[in-house]
């Protein structure tokens, strides 16, 4: 039997290291688009926990929440609890946290468009994987990133990427996203560094799922069983693979 045919890789954390950009543009859209305060400076603290909460987020105005739930000094300890601060938050708070999120962003590249590149490297290996698969029709970057921003990033590393294969779930979930695309009687492979997207997906059995290790992961989601966890090797083996069979001679 043929392997997959296609194949969907999540951007953020797994392509891009985003989250000092991340952290950036959410803590301007909240403590200044959104409280209005003026901000001189950031405690370690609250950087910390940001970054240990990150891996819980699956898309850009989760960012906000996790920096109120700083403030109230609410733990995350699990990807249920922050699930439930979801739903308290609503989905009106949730839609102008996303509103605001990108309206900080959008900010920061039209202003300082060198530095906002700069705060969102690749992974090392990402580009050379990304040039080598460039050509394959069937290769989709699938991200919560909207993808103008995701081009601004691959073209600034010299990564030349076809627009109609940056896919934005938008208020679909991601296994939606690949379903959509997937036709009859074919199979995908599915990378990312949330669990719970892969988890998702999972339950079709022609998505074939892999947890990036070197991503923005809990550690309790490395010794899972559910999900294989890869490695870059590992990654680089697969899109490879990928690409000698099921685009011969490319």
């Amino acid at each position: 039997m043929r392997g997959p045919e296609y194949f969907f890789l999540d951007f953020d954390g797994v392509v891009c290291d985003s989250i000092p950009e991340c952290f950036l543009s959410s803590h301007t859209a909240y403590k200044t688009l959104l409280r209005g305060e003026t901000v001189t400076e950031v405690s370690l603290r609250e950087k910390k926990l940001f970054y240990a909460y990150r891996p819980f987020i699956r898309s850009g105005e989760d960012y906000i929440l996790i920096h109120d739930m700083i403030r109230r000094g609410v733990e995350v300890e699990s990807q249920e609890i922050f699930d439930r601060e979801i739903e308290k938050a609503g989905a009106g708070t949730m839609k102008e946290y996303g509103r605001l999120f990108y309206r900080a962003r959008e900010a920061l590249l039209a202003s300082e468009r060198e530095f906002w590149l700069d705060l969102n490297p690749l992974f090392a290996g990402m580009a050379e994987i990304l040039r080598a698969v460039a050509s394959h029709p069937n290769f989709y970057i699938l991200s919560t990133k909207k993808p103008p921003f995701i081009l601004e990033i691959l073209s600034h590393n010299a990564v030349t990427w076809e627009e109609g294969r940056v896919l934005f779930p938008g208020d679909r979930t991601k296994k939606e996203v690949i379903e959509s695309e997937l036709p009859p009687e074919k199979r995908a492979i599915f990378v990312d560094d949330q669990l719970d997207h892969l988890l998702a997906a999972a339950k079709n059995p022609n998505i074939v799922c892999a947890l990036a290790k070197w991503g923005y992961v809990k550690k309790p989601w490395l010794e899972q069983k559910e999900i294989p966890v890869i490695g870059e090797k590992d990654l680089l083996q697969f899109a490879e693979g990928f690409f000698r069979e099921t685009f011969p001679g490319g």
